[in-house]
């Protein structure tokens, strides 16, 4: 989700999303249901329980980059700048305001907010430019391994001799006074002068002279002993140990005593939330539905059998609205039959996103998808809106078996079939990803293609296969990807982008790496004004679409769901409960 996503996007999308209805309506925008609220008033006090099938990925903010993490990061720390509930435009946080832009766009400025508190034991310890200047710098350390810093703050002047461990901090990252911090860049960045990429986790202060401890060795432990800036905190001895996690069993949060309301734009009602880990999904979905006080964590939705009887019985604690995110099929553009684009653009023809989409319960999960950039995002409308670009390939949802074979003749295969060896598909074993992978196997079973399909554990799927070039995956089924901020540079560049091609953890899966495609997205990423950015993208959409490097077929719908006495408050911008705003009735 942002955020490959393990219960949405937030980055890839990866969370069990499953849906009741059935249909083939392409242009559908899906089942729409629950008022977004907006949090303005809660009664306070109370405790909330999220129910959830596994853990956080990590406790570090420095690594936070999946939907779930973001659930607990976002009320237990502050980052320069956050996303309001139905926000499109990021608020200061622990910045006083936008950042101010000098030197043609290559200068930035950001005044800090004094006077703000760490938790125990730094709570006599106010936060200062400094621990921001650190903050980046650690997102660049292997030990955090952040999976952003790289896609948005590489243009910082710097960063590569701080990454070739020629320079011991990031030159051009200063801090001259307490309350001011200045970013110097090699280039003008348009998502860091506009401020939408320092909404993230990234740039939670991090206090070196308490922190650089943790951060030494294969990899950081500072998740296990961080200190907190947000209205809550996960529970600990004061001394830097938390005694509230349980590793796949527990997150317990409670309010950070050193928390200033007045500093900060979030209500923060509850008294306590609790996150619990290792529910099974049907289960833990009716006791969400049927209980008290719970709100689903990283259940993307109910099981198909319980999200039916939702709909008809509980359908005012179910919110169902679009996610801004996407699933698409990964073609490995360096391996054959994949460097060619016409075989690519086959697959594409020959693909039934209409029956991909059934495999995971129809058109209340959302519609069929003719290219990248969802709905909702900028240069959606630009790159064609719900119709697409209009390429031939991505024009019938349903599939055209007769055009993909023209296709691959030519892409050299006279026959109109893949004749070559059988190629490496590496994909979910849980249901529903692994029905949508069976799906895509018999697809392409109709152009000749053999696959050697090996269904893996969910978390192996990426760390060992489809992130890790040299594992020569040709084909990864089960991706999909969110928004990192409401600009769509945070869904082209990283998936597109050859720059971002890395040995491990890579999510250019299709291993894309046009010189043209890759100059124009850095020109992009130049451009300040949202219009002309907006154009910007949509333009490399329609290129990208026509190069096949994804077959994208879904355009996602989030569904969150919550016990009836919550007033449960869904941020736009994670597609998911914000516990910030959340209250009991």
């Amino acid at each position: 989700m942002r955020k490959s996503v393990a219960g949405v996007a937030i980055a890839l999308i990866l969370g069990l999303v499953v849906s009741a209805c059935g249909g083939s309506d392409s242009s559908s925008s899906g089942g729409k249901t629950g008022s977004p609220a907006t949090g303005k008033t809660g009664k306070k006090g109370g405790e909330l329980m999220v129910i959830s099938a596994a853990d956080v990925d990590s406790l570090d903010p420095g690594y936070w980059y999946y939907q779930y993490d973001y659930m607990v990061g976002m009320v237990a720390q502050r980052f320069l700048y956050g996303w309001k509930p139905e926000a499109t435009t990021v608020t200061p946080d622990l910045a006083q305001g936008l950042p101010k832009i000098s030197d043609g766009g290559k200068t930035v400025t950001i005044k800090i907010k004094p006077g703000i508190k760490y938790s125990a034991p730094l709570q006599n310890r106010a936060v200062t430019a400094k621990d921001f200047k650190y903050a980046l710098e650690r997102d660049f350390l292997p030990q955090v391994a952040n999976g952003y810093a790289a896609s948005y703050y590489a243009e910082i002047a710097g960063v590569k001799a701080f990454q070739n461990g020629k320079a011991k901090e990031i030159s051009g990252i200063t801090a001259p006074d307490d309350q001011t911090l200045v970013i110097k860049l090699n280039r003008p960045q348009g998502a860091i002068a506009t401020g939408v990429a320092l909404a993230l986790p990234g740039t939670t202060p991090v206090p070196k002279d308490y922190a650089a401890k943790y951060d030494k060795g294969k990899q950081s432990t500072y998740g296990q002993h961080q200190v907190f800036v947000g209205p809550y905190m996960i529970a600990n001895d004061g001394k830097g140990k938390l005694t509230g996690y349980v590793p796949g069993k527990k997150i317990e949060l409670v309010r950070n005593p050193s928390w200033d309301a007045k500093t900060d734009y979030r209500p923060a009602y509850l008294d306590k939330i609790t996150f619990l880990g290792g529910n099974d999904l049907t289960v833990g979905s009716r006791k969400i539905l049927s209980g008290q006080s719970m709100v689903s964590g990283d259940f993307a939705a109910p099981p198909t059998a319980v999200l039916k009887s939702a709909l008809k019985t509980n359908k005012d604690q179910l919110s169902i609205q679009p996610s801004q995110g996407n699933r698409y099929i990964a073609l490995n553009t360096s391996m054959k039959p994949f460097d060619n684009v016409n075989v690519r653009r086959a697959v594409s023809a020959v693909i039934d996103r209409n029956a991909l989409r059934l495999t995971r319960g129809g058109p209340t999960l959302g519609p069929t998808a003719t290219h990248f950039i969802p709905p909702e995002m900028p240069g959606f409308e630009d790159a064609g809106g719900a119709k697409g670009p209009g390429f031939d390939f991505v024009s019938n949802p349903n599939g055209d078996l007769k055009l993909a074979m023209s296709y691959m003749k030519k892409g050299g295969f006279p026959s109109g079939k893949y004749t070559g060896p059988p190629l490496l598909m590496v994909g979910d074993n849980q249901p529903p990803a692994s029905k949508t992978g069976e799906a895509i196997q018999s697809q392409l079973a109709t152009l000749g293609f053999k696959l050697n399909y090996r269904q893996v554990e969910h978390s192996t799927m990426l760390s060992k296969f489809c992130g890790v070039p040299k594992a020569k995956v040709a084909i990864c089924p089960n991706l999909g990807w969110g928004k990192d901020f409401f600009d769509s540079q945070s869904l082209i560049d990283p998936v597109f982008n050859g720059k971002n091609i890395v040995p491990a953890g890579n999510v250019n899966t299709s291993q894309a790496d046009d010189p043209k495609l890759n100059a124009a997205m850095d020109k992009a990423e130049e451009t300040v004004g949202p219009t002309e950015r907006a154009k910007a993208w949509a333009d490399l959409d329609k290129q990208i679409t026509d190069q096949s490097y994804v077959v994208t077929w879904l355009w996602d719908n989030g569904i969150n769901f919550a016990s009836k006495n919550v007033n449960a408050v869904r941020n736009k911008f994670n597609s998911a409960w914000d516990l910030a705003y959340t209250s009991l009735k």
